[in-house]
């Protein structure tokens, strides 16, 4: 229980349905539903009193005005709590692709190390054996509160979040002290949301701004919009990697067959949150992975893993033996084929999948891509155009797109202008394709044509989740 504008309250929420006696209710006028509808509900459940950006009046129980509902819904819930991200150390992990492996190959080194670690985003939150599901890459206000609040009671030392661009703009990490910020990349994304790159990238920056006073900016120094986030930043220090020779931390001698091979190179020394000091120097560093890109997310978790003080030897014995997560460039069956299954929803995702493939060595390539639903045509067009230049690039290709109408819900459906837009663009480009409604189907499809040495490759995000377990299922395989 706590005090808020003279009121006892038990607990805070922005759903009516959820109520009970002695609850705030904060009205959110949100995309679909506007919570002022809502109130006389909450009223009628219980509540205490009642938040809003509106004028609205009642006379049974005090309503107060507020300029941001969301952004009073986050305080609300952190004074609740009891700012539990003041007894934890916050890192954020923001940008278009990479954030997932990225905050897991980091958490893998912490634990290495011996810290108590957590991780939220898109593949839930998950500390000790708890692991909880959530829908949201960055989780809401009510959920994001509760889950820190039951990590600082368990002593977890460090928190690696994915903070997405929607959870910035729409205030859920809206007064957490974060220590860390790190910066993947920008990219397309998210274009129906946010309208402008601008837009977009503005969004990014306030995880940066919202860092603790002398908080660890991790920017990569080869993004073009990466500086940006910084700008006018005088509270952060600031830690640069990529391949850019001007990189803080960087690699050479590259290598790509049979795993990832290249030279860590840490080109200026740091000193790390416990007051440690990391000398420059040069170690070989390998990983069980494939791609390009994970050249860049394991040198960004490498820079956020420094700066807490892990040496650089530990550092490149733990990466050894970091196997992946699931559904990031995952090869799930290799026998007389290969089947590789990946989470990739924007351009550059799929192009670094492409790129990553042309070093594999098959015969055919069978595509079943999900097309993204409910996230605008413009997205789907993009994706259609990378798509089709590549099937035209690599010649021996079977592209089959599904809709996944039996593995998503309503809020992933693909809309009419989706699929038309796919349609559409594939048409112009002359690329050859066929498309079913059902994942199961296409899936089916895939495993009747093909043959010894080709390669399946399932592509898409929530539309695809699915896929794994239906393949395997497909092939009485565990």
């Amino acid at each position: 229980m706590m005090k808020t504008d003279g009121v006892n309250i038990t607990g805070i929420t922005c759903d009516s349905s959820k109520v009970q006696k002695g609850f705030a209710f904060v009205a959110i006028s949100g995309k679909s539903k506007d919570g002022n509808q809502y109130i006389d509900e909450a009223i009628k459940r219980g509540a205490s009193i009642i938040y809003t950006e509106d004028g609205i009046k009642t006379g049974c129980i005090p309503v107060i005005k507020v300029e941001n509902s969301r952004k009073k819904l986050a305080e609300l819930l952190n004074q609740y709590y009891d700012y539990p991200s003041q007894k934890i150390i916050l890192v954020g992990i923001t940008g278009t692709n990479g954030k997932t492996t990225t905050s897991y190959i980091l958490e893998h080194i912490l634990k290495e190390a011996g810290f108590r670690t957590a991780v939220i985003g898109t593949l839930g939150i998950k500390f000790g054996e708890k692991h909880i599901p959530t829908n949201l890459t960055t989780p809401d206000p009510e959920v994001l509160f509760y889950a820190l609040n039951e990590m600082a009671k368990e002593k977890v030392e460090v928190v690696i979040m994915e903070v997405s661009s929607h959870g910035l703009k729409l205030e859920r990490v809206y007064g957490l002290d974060f220590d860390m910020a790190i910066h993947t990349n920008i990219g397309y994304d998210h274009m129906n949301f946010h309208k402008t790159k601008s837009d977009y990238i503005k969004s990014k920056k306030m995880l940066f701004d919202s860092l603790k006073k002398n908080g660890i900016s991790i920017i990569n120094l080869d993004d073009n919009e990466g500086l940006k986030l910084i700008e006018g930043n005088t509270n952060t220090i600031a830690v640069t990697y990529g391949l850019n020779p001007k990189s803080s931390i960087t690699a050479s001698s590259l290598k790509l067959l049979d795993g990832i091979n290249f030279n860590l190179c840490i080109q200026r020394g740091l000193t790390a949150l416990n007051s440690a000091e990391i000398e420059p120097m040069e170690l070989p560093i390998f990983l069980k992975l494939i791609g390009r890109h994970n050249i860049y997310n394991s040198l960004a978790a490498i820079s956020g893993a420094l700066c807490f003080g892990v040496q650089p030897f530990e550092i490149a014995k733990s990466l050894s033996k970091f196997t992946g997560i699931d559904r990031r460039l995952s090869i799930i069956f290799d026998k007389n084929y290969l089947i590789i299954d990946d989470f990739c929803h924007n351009p550059s995702g799929y192009e670094v999948i492409f790129e990553t493939i042309q070093s594999l060595d098959f015969n055919r390539l069978i595509i079943v891509n999900s097309i993204r639903g409910n996230r605008g045509v413009q997205i789907n067009r993009n994706n259609a155009k990378i798509i089709g230049s590549w099937c035209d690039t690599m010649k021996n290709v079977n592209l089959i797109l599904t809709l996944s109408k039996d593995a998503t819900g309503v809020e992933d459906n693909v809309r009419r202008g989706e699929i038309l837009a796919y349609k559409a663009t594939l048409d112009k480009m002359r690329v050859k394709y066929v498309i079913n409604d059902t994942l199961v189907d296409s899936l089916q499809e895939a495993l009747r044509i093909v043959e010894k040495n080709d390669l399946i490759l399932m592509l898409g995000a929530q539309g695809m989740d699915e896929g794994k377990k239906i393949i395997k299922k497909l092939l009485h395989i565990d």
